[in-house]
């Protein structure tokens, strides 16, 4: 190998340029190291060989009217427009009547549909939660058979799919992260060590709960429920932030437009606004310290609730490993390039997962790495 190589730069003068020093002067040496083991001699020709490979260039990057149009040429589908439309109907549908409630006049009234997705009954949207359905039947004594069968069947066939395609608050964390401009990720030791705070707070919600629906069903639990007070309908009915964005908040800013087209020049003063004040409750400032909470760490950490809050998505997660809906990845296609990590707001690694098919316990199917994998190699699969 070497005397081809020694036979194909023999007129070195000819391949290389004038400003090549360095590698005429190692063509120079060779003859010095003629007597030296060949080990010796394969390494300099290495080397020279190295010296002589063309300088890649960078090429300009493509923009993303370009990439759109190419993948289009190709038949790629893209899902992110897709997906923000049924986002954006499913959050007028859940959360959008709550702001009717500005309106004195207004009485809505609530379907009997429920969805594994986080909807507070306090929002008084059209469609409720499993969860809040749930809890509220166990603390009046009933067993959830509905709100439990409703989580199997759709935990089954799609397993953590609402999650990223109908959950509002999923849809208000997506804004956020897109107002932001990019997929920020989290230590991989940390982001695994408080995936599990969720599945804490899954048990202590259907502890206090569980507890609570046996000893009304016993009929000893009256000092029990009163005693939880505010938090007996359900922990989460209590705290969760769409509560109080799309519940809580509404009803404070109606009750002071009702007060502000009746009062008068007199009312406005120190007193009044104490008293007012005075009559928010402790768990409305908790609320809303939460909601404030909740905004930050959206914009922190994409979908922060979530991967580490949502008992929705801890129930769901349960389903999600053996679903019938998951994602494939063509090994063929595939290059390793981590860019549908790098998209992913969940922050699965997908390039470690088995490429027949994945049903990571986190993923919600958002199909994010779809639109993000340059080569077309992720899809969904079903079953």
């Amino acid at each position: 190998m070497v005397d081809q190589l020694e036979s194909s730069h023999r007129n070195s003068h000819i391949i290389l340029g004038a400003g090549d020093y360095d590698v005429r002067r190692l063509l120079g040496t060779m003859d010095y190291h003629s007597a030296v083991r060949p080990s010796v001699r394969s390494h300099l020709w290495l080397r020279l060989e190295t010296l002589m490979q063309p300088v890649a260039t960078s090429e300009p990057k493509v923009g993303v009217a370009n990439r759109i149009w190419q993948r289009l040429r190709r038949g790629r589908i893209f899902y992110w427009p897709v997906r923000t439309l049924v986002q954006l109907g499913f959050f007028l549908l859940f959360a959008g009547i709550a702001l009717a409630r500005l309106n004195p006049s207004f009485n809505g009234a609530r379907s009997w549909v429920i969805l594994p997705v986080v909807a507070s009954v306090k929002a008084q949207g059209a469609i409720g939660s499993t969860l809040d359905a749930t809890t509220l039947l166990l603390s009046q004594a009933i067993f959830p058979w509905l709100p439990i069968g409703i989580m199997f069947v759709v935990g089954a066939l799609l397993g953590r799919f609402m999650c990223g395609w109908i959950c509002p608050v999923g849809f208000l964390q997506d804004v956020i992260t897109g107002i932001k401009g990019r997929v920020d990720s989290v230590q991989t030791r940390t982001h695994e060590y408080w995936i599990r705070l969720k599945y804490v707070l899954v048990g202590i919600t259907f502890l206090i709960s569980g507890t609570l629906g046996l000893a009304l069903y016993n009929g000893v639990g009256s000092d029990y429920q009163q005693s939880l007070g505010p938090f007996a309908s359900g922990l989460f009915i209590a705290i969760t932030p769409d509560g109080t964005l799309f519940g809580t908040l509404p009803l404070i800013l109606a009750h002071s437009w009702r007060f502000l087209g009746t009062a008068q020049v007199s009312d406005f003063s120190a007193a009044n606004l104490g008293s007012w004040l005075e009559g928010i409750s402790a768990l409305t400032w908790i609320n809303i310290l939460i909601l404030m909470g909740f905004i930050y760490a959206a914009w922190r950490i994409p979908r922060f609730w979530c991967r580490y809050i949502c008992p929705v998505g801890g129930i769901m997660a349960v389903f999600q490993k053996n679903s019938l809906l998951g994602m494939h990845r063509d090994p063929v296609k595939c290059s390793n390039c981590k860019e549908c990590e790098t998209a992913c707001p969940m922050q699965i690694p997908i390039l470690d997962l088995d490429w027949k098919k994945f049903n990571d316990s986190e993923c919600i199917l958002c199909m994010a790495c779809i639109d993000a994998c340059p080569a077309g190699a992720l899809s969904p699969k079903f079953p």
